[in-house]
């Protein structure tokens, strides 16, 4: 790969990845022209969005944050995403849609006797009380309006079609959910796809003026596919190592006004990665590979190719921790980087009809 130009790579092909790659090279492009525009390297060892920016349930909520540390961030993302969506054609390539918004409050349904239930339809202990799907499905005579249901966990389900999750509670450290004395009650048929009997109140917490929904995958797979018209680089393969070169730049004084010139189809989404087969790669000789760089880090990959950087950006999500074994991270604590992943259960279900847009957080009384 060239040198000669300033490289910046970014590890890791989720959400944060993308999109800062996106901007980064949106933004060089305008600045500089195509010989002289810096490098912005993507590099992700599986696919874009792979992991929980490709399983999220994308809501998006502009004062839902109100009063936090984050208030400015949501309202300024919020905002953001109307603006990628108007650019990009967003509503038709990764589902961008204004929602309203509503919490149902619902009571769990008593347990039927062992043996009447045995004589009735056989069914574990976990499924005896009423779940997020019994709610969400009201059964028609003729056939049910869901047509496929998949769920992770050991857990009962908790609701999740059309939502974010369902933690995200006035509770939570960065989110404040709307306080119920300040949200108005409706009727439950104003969600035509509950099953009302069941609804013991249902709140109306968001409009389409204030709450939306993406599709996390798609979009994380457009912005990437609209960060190589600006001349993005990507690579599939697994960083194993970052070396600090010892190499700096000669300092450049700057005057306080100088300008520092600083639709597709499946197969084609498939390959937005340019894939690079594993090699049999030797041993990784970091000495050597300092010498004669005039870059300050090199990054190695295990396909045995090595990509000099001048800066980097980490956006490994739950696994941004392993950069501490990377030599030039060795100097950084855990405790700087207060990330860890979470385990969470999901449920998906894919309605045989058309649904309003619509998200319901739900409540289930006599839950933990």
């Amino acid at each position: 790969m060239p040198t000669d130009r300033e490289t910046i790579v970014v590890i890791g092909a989720g959400i944060v990845g993308v999109s800062t790659a996106y901007f980064t090279a949106k933004k060089l492009a305008a600045e500089y022209p195509a010989e002289k525009r810096p490098r912005v390297v993507l590099v992700e060892q599986c696919e874009p969005g792979c992991s929980a920016s490709g399983k999220s349930g994308g809501f998006l909520a502009r004062h839902w944050s109100d009063g936090t540390d984050t208030e400015q961030l949501a309202q300024f993302s919020y905002d953001l995403h109307a603006k990628l969506a108007q650019e990009h054609n967003g509503p038709e390539r990764w589902g961008y849609r204004p929602l309203n918004t509503f919490c149902a409050e619902i009571d769990r349904i008593p347990v039927m006797p062992a043996k009447q239930h045995k004589a009735v339809h056989q069914r574990t202990e976990a499924e005896s009380v009423v779940t997020s799907i019994e709610v969400i499905a009201p059964r028609s005579h003729s056939t049910s309006s869901v047509a496929t249901v998949e769920y992770s966990g050991t857990s009962t389900p908790t609701m999740l079609l059309d939502t974010e999750d369902s933690q995200q509670t006035s509770t939570h450290g960065s989110i404040a959910v709307p306080e119920v004395g300040s949200v108005k009650e409706v009727a439950p048929e104003a969600v035509p796809w509950l099953k009302t009997d069941l609804v013991n109140k249902l709140r109306q917490v968001g409009d389409t003026t204030s709450t939306a929904q993406v599709d996390p995958l798609k979009l994380t797979r457009s912005l990437l596919v609209e960060a190589k018209t600006f001349g993005l680089e990507s690579v599939r393969g697994k960083v194993i190592d970052v070396a600090d070169t010892g190499y700096r730049p000669p300092f450049i004084e700057l005057s306080i006004d100088s300008k520092h010139p600083y639709r597709l189809s499946e197969a084609e989404e498939a390959n937005v990665l340019d894939i690079v087969d594993p090699i049999n790669a030797e041993r990784i000789d970091v000495k050597s590979k300092k010498l004669g760089t005039n870059k300050p880090y090199i990054v190695f990959l295990d396909q045995g190719r090595d990509i000099p950087a001048d800066k980097i950006v980490v956006a490994c999500g739950a696994w941004a921790n392993s950069c501490l074994r990377w030599e030039a991270f060795r100097d950084v604590s855990a405790s700087q980087i207060p990330i860890q992943g979470l385990r969470v259960h999901y449920l998906l279900a894919k309605p045989k009809e058309q649904i309003p847009a619509q998200a319901v957080f739900a409540e289930i009384n006599g839950t933990v």
